[in-house]
């Protein structure tokens, strides 16, 4: 095990924050050890801001629940079976886990036991540079060289790759994730890994499609997404994850990509560029279980994306009514994020327009051009609205009326 200190470190001063230290003061008054795990420790390390701060303690669930009742903190059950337990301290959530060890796996969940050893509980995670610890001291406990690796841009699983993945088949995706966002070269691979990878590959049958869904957005937005992809597909792991290496462009994705303005982009957007046809999205989304709105902006991608004038969403903004409207300012706004710098006229040119109003009612239509019921009706009147449209929004209701009269008139003849 490596001991050192992370008090140096740029964004040490975001863990160890008033409200860190009264957590982890609360602990140490009642006997127990708690740290910092996992992402946090690792952004620091990386001079990034932490995202989330989790922590793990030497506390059972139930001396933790005693703990803050005693202490009039608010908290939450969250994963009691797992020994998690959510403190909600100044308006903010704070994971703390118990130290615990997998005695069963099935390759989707596992049997815990909890213990009292913070090298046991690192030893079940999945890579090295997510297994390290520090307490609010800025003490880094690094049990399997995970600075080092991270020093070095290598993702590497804890222990024997092979056991690591069998005990969760997601760590497969986990670890192209991490390459991702770690790996400086896009051709960095640990052979033993990709042939732990290769060896257990079959498990990503398992592991339910929005756990893969899941890991998939991370993949699609980070680095090296093409060589990943690339990669995933010479390990034939699409069939396992329900992508179809016909129906699937990597080169149309990465192209976007390289491009996009990938900080807040939706993953759904880079992968609707993948796919030619709505048809072949949908299918990928009902397999993966996406939410509604990600169908949404994957299907606006694929139908709008060759288009660059202002004139053509200003039509398609007029044509939606007005309660579907977010919806349409969601998935364009998604659309020229993902053009980055190309998209931003656009962007501004559709979203600051005041959309008018269509002057023209169908009522109006009939008793102008005396019309009988029927199917005449609705064409006249999305006639005399593409009228208005081509004038750009320039012809009043009399004009749109007369000229419609005189193309009726002509017809009757």
């Amino acid at each position: 095990m490596t001991i050192s200190s992370l008090k140096e470190h740029k964004h040490w001063p975001d863990i160890a924050n008033p409200t860190t230290k009264y957590i982890c003061q609360l602990f140490k008054d009642r006997g127990f050890e708690v740290r910092i795990v996992g992402g946090a420790v690792r952004d620091v390390l990386q001079n990034k801001a932490p995202k989330d701060i989790d922590m793990a303690t030497n506390a059972t669930p139930d001396q933790m629940v005693d703990m803050c009742k005693e202490a009039g903190v608010k908290h939450i059950l969250t994963g009691i079976q797992h020994g998690t337990l959510t403190l909600m301290v100044d308006d903010t959530p704070y994971e703390v886990t118990t130290l615990r060890v997998d005695n069963e796996t099935d390759g989707r969940h596992a049997q815990v036991e909890f213990t009292t050893d913070f090298q046991l509980d690192a030893a079940r995670r999945d890579l090295t540079i997510n297994a390290m610890s520090a307490d609010i001291e800025g003490t880094l406990y690094d049990y399997f060289d995970g600075a080092t690796h991270l020093q070095n841009k290598q993702v590497l699983f804890v222990g024997d790759p092979v056991e690591r993945i069998a005990e969760d088949y997601l760590r497969i995706l986990r670890y192209f994730r991490f390459y991702g966002r770690i790996a400086d070269s896009d051709d960095q691979w640990d052979e033993n890994t990709i042939a732990a990878i290769d060896k257990n590959k079959a498990g990503l049958e398992k592991i339910s499609r929005e756990r893969i869904w899941l890991e998939m957005q991370k993949i699609v937005v980070g680095n090296h997404v093409s060589s990943i992809l690339h990669k995933m597909k010479s390990l034939a792991l699409y069939p396992l994850i329900n992508l179809s290496e016909k129906h699937f462009s990597i080169a149309d994705l990465e192209s976007q990509h390289k491009v996009a303005y990938l900080e807040d982009l939706r993953p759904v957007t880079l992968l609707g560029y993948a796919f030619q046809t709505k048809d072949h999205f949908s299918e990928l989304r009902k397999q993966w279980k996406m939410s509604m709105d990600e169908e949404y902006i994957g299907q606006f991608v694929i139908k709008h994306r060759g288009e660059e004038e202002v004139k053509y969403f200003q039509d398609l903004l007029v044509d939606t009514p007005k309660h579907c409207r977010h919806k349409f300012h969601m998935g364009f706004r998604e659309l020229c994020r993902s053009r980055g710098e190309a998209g931003e006229g656009l962007l501004k040119a559709v979203t600051e327009w005041v959309v008018p109003e269509c002057p023209l009612r169908g009522d109006q239509v009939v008793k102008h051009l005396q019309l009988p019921k029927g199917p005449l009706i609705n064409k006249y009147f999305t006639l005399g609205k593409s009228k208005w449209k081509a004038s750009h929004f320039t012809l009043t209701r009399e004009e749109i009326l007369d000229g419609l009269l005189e193309e009726y008139s002509r017809s009757k003849r």
